[in-house]
């Protein structure tokens, strides 16, 4: 019984997986979303589907040290199952015909004092839309702002 379980659970997961990888974004908020669960649940895959293949991802951290990652980079960097505190929120979406650009505000800490501020872009291939580039600065926040 214990082996049938096993297997059934395997199976499920496995179908979970694969319709996850094949999964086309319909809307720019659908690749947005994506990206904000892969990384506020430190999951790599949720970035290598909302992100082109030759996305950049660059950011100034809390430290203000400038970073720059490609897609697969980035993707290694998130893909730890570490889940993140962080109130996040799109804050503004302009879509012109096959193109869009989003901002989303990650809050996080015990005063609500740490914040990201990313931009991103997306485009719309003909198929999905699809994260080409964002960019980032950490911000430190008044608490409880």
């Amino acid at each position: 019984m214990t082996r049938l379980l096993f297997i059934l659970i395997s199976y499920i997961l496995t179908f979970t997986i694969f319709t996850a990888s094949a999964k086309e974004f319909n809307t720019p908020q659908e690749a947005v979303g994506t990206y904000i669960t892969g990384v506020t649940l430190g999951i790599g895959k949720n970035i290598e589907m909302a992100f082109q293949k030759t996305a950049t991802i660059q950011y100034f951290d809390e430290r203000g040290q400038y970073q720059i990652f490609g897609r697969d980079q980035f993707m290694q960097r998130i893909d730890t199952g570490n889940k993140w505190a962080a109130n996040v929120e799109i804050t503004n979406l302009l879509i012109t015909e096959n193109i869009a650009n989003a901002t989303v505000e990650f809050t996080w800490g015990k005063e609500k004092q740490h914040g990201y501020v990313d931009y991103i872009n997306l485009i719309f291939d003909g198929e999905q839309w699809q994260i080409t580039s964002k960019v980032a600065q950490y911000i430190s926040r008044q608490p409880n702002q």
